[in-house]
């Protein structure tokens, strides 16, 4: 069982549709993810409702909602109470049932009223009940910001008591961090699905990017690989399948995988070819395990 993130971006969304549409022909996800943050947009600090000054998410969300479910992520830094309601009621409308709820970097002098995701969780069942499965951000490696591996596992179970009903992690490049981290949040009494995060490898530049934005350490053994072929961009996205097949492989084989999360960075043939020598590819439709969006027909326009 897979799950595929997409992330839309400044005036690509009929080639986002067709990535869309392939790797869901392809691939047959159970969800498929759609990031959002207000720098898509640049909306005024006076906007009451940012997804409606950038659809740019919505519209990618309706073009997977016809077919798979959709989790939306929602980050609340520099946003006020009033706009998340009004970014969930939006989201409803359009049938969307998943969010992804995330604090967000945040900056100094940061005006949300939400200090943490936990206290997004919370805002999102005190006022919508159980209308939406909420997903939360875990961290095998301790999150950057967090005084200790022990103290993150702790946040992220508050997150879970908050109403999380499952998590989604940070991308892993080893077996064994993921598969301690699953351990340590069942010692903690954490008993939701924990759904690992798989980067497929696309190039070199790329790849050292994601790291240091998202402050993941890339194991050396994975740059011993990589540094030699750095200039020949299709060997590394190769080397990118491989390696996400292998780690899958060995989770699967552990017992500890119930799904896993592909960041497909909006290309859609690496995420296709894993999927296809994973055994991913069904000629029948999957059977989500989240909600599944009954009409056909999007109201965003």
């Amino acid at each position: 069982m897979c799950y595929v993130h997409y992330t839309p971006s400044r005036g690509r969304t009929r080639r986002h549709n067709i990535i869309v549409h392939t790797i869901h022909d392809s691939c047959n996800p159970l969800f498929a993810a759609i990031t959002w943050h207000l720098g898509l947009s640049s909306p005024s600090p006076e906007s009451a409702e940012p997804l409606l000054s950038a659809p740019r998410a919505l519209r990618l969300a309706a073009a997977v909602r016809n077919t798979k479910s959709v989790l939306l992520h929602l980050s609340c830094v520099g946003l006020s109470k009033r706009q998340v309601y009004n970014l969930l009621c939006r989201a409803r409308n359009i049938g969307i049932k998943n969010i992804f709820a995330l604090r967000g970097d945040r900056p100094d002098n940061d005006p949300s009223d939400f200090r943490y995701a936990r206290d997004l969780v919370h805002f999102i069942r005190e006022n919508f009940g159980n209308y939406f499965t909420i997903c939360v951000a875990g961290y095998p490696m301790g999150h950057p910001e967090a005084d200790s591996i022990h103290q993150d596992l702790l946040y992220l179970k508050q997150k879970v008591d908050a109403g999380a009903d499952f998590i989604l992690t940070q991308f892993c490049f080893e077996v064994d961090p993921f598969i301690n981290f699953v351990l340590q949040c069942r010692k903690i009494g954490i008993t939701v699905p924990i759904i690992p995060g798989i980067m497929l490898i696309q190039e070199y530049s790329s790849l050292l990017h994601l790291s240091r934005i998202c402050k993941v350490e890339i194991p050396k053994a994975v740059l011993n690989i990589i540094e030699p072929i750095r200039d020949n961009q299709e060997a590394v996205r190769k080397f990118g399948v491989h390696l996400a097949v292998k780690i899958v492989s060995q989770l699967f084989s552990s017992n500890q995988l119930q799904a896993v999360h592909f960041f497909t960075l909006n290309r859609a043939s690496s995420i296709t070819e894993a999927c296809k020598l994973l055994g991913f590819y069904t000629a029948e439709p999957a059977k989500s395990l989240m909600y599944v969006q009954e009409t056909e027909e999007s109201s965003e326009k």
